[in-house]
């Protein structure tokens, strides 16, 4: 108990840095170092931050304001194959592209699930288009698609099959939501 409480802070510390990070690696913005203090103020500088929602639909809203910069960037989750994902993804402000994703939080299996956090299968997401026409759980498709040059299919992992049906399910409807409580530009 005592070095639970003793911890804490430096928990919570450690837990900002962390979040900064991946916002930072999200938005692609210029951190100058690497302290918490470097991550921070890039944050800081470049991101706006607002609330969306109630309940089970509350979402975490990051404006990118960087004039010719300009994204949104929520933090959305769902379950995975063994425990919860969450991620940040960046859009653009119409809701149409896909900038970027990259992972907040995951424990899925050490090479199978796990490998969400690789950059060989987030970078598939960069310039994604998101299907506004498809049906509401295709409006990004992971894995097999009717059509294989999709603008909005992105292979799936490899043995990893359940986690990356479980991402494309929770990001899906978590898109659905985020359009209607923030509408496009």
């Amino acid at each position: 108990a005592v070095v639970n409480v003793t911890t804490q802070g430096m928990l919570a510390k450690n837990g900002a840095l962390h979040r900064n990070r991946v916002l930072c690696h999200a938005f692609m913005l210029d951190v100058a170092g690497t302290s918490a203090e470097a991550y921070q103020k890039a944050v800081d500088g470049n991101l706006q931050l607002s609330e969306i929602g109630d309940g089970p639909a509350r979402h975490t809203v990051y404006r990118r304001v960087t004039p010719g910069k300009e994204s949104i960037g929520v933090i959305i989750g769902g379950m995975g194959f063994w425990d919860r994902i969450d991620l940040v993804i960046v859009l653009a402000p119409d809701l149409r592209q896909v900038l970027n994703i990259q992972i907040l939080d995951q424990k899925d299996t050490p090479g199978l699930g796990a490998r969400i956090e690789e950059p060989w299968f987030t970078d598939q997401f960069k310039g994604l288009q998101v299907d506004w026409e498809d049906p509401q759980g295709r409006r990004i498709a992971i894995g097999v698609a009717s059509n294989p040059n999709a603008r909005n299919r992105v292979d799936a992992i490899t043995g990893a099959t359940q986690t990356s049906m479980a991402v494309m399910h929770f990001l899906n409807e978590e898109l659905d939501r985020i359009r209607a409580q923030l509408p496009p530009a």
